[in-house]
């Protein structure tokens, strides 16, 4: 894993997927951050991604018992 710091303002860029993340503000211990990335690229938070997955491998285990 790498570790940055950034401070607000300042971005990370992964530049083969076109992916930015700026700092938009820090509060406490909540850091808000924007992320810019093209429309065919999908960004979620991780627990979001975590029930999409499930719900997928609920379906793709559905689908292969009735075969």
């Amino acid at each position: 894993m790498l570790v940055l710091s950034r401070k607000i303002g300042e971005r990370i860029v992964v530049p083969h997927c076109e992916l930015a993340v700026t700092v938009i503000a820090v509060e406490g211990k909540a850091v808000r951050l924007g992320i810019s990335a093209p429309e065919d690229i999908a960004v979620h938070r991780e627990e979001v991604w975590q029930q999409i997955s499930q719900k997928s491998e609920g379906r793709r285990q559905r689908s292969e018992t009735r075969r």
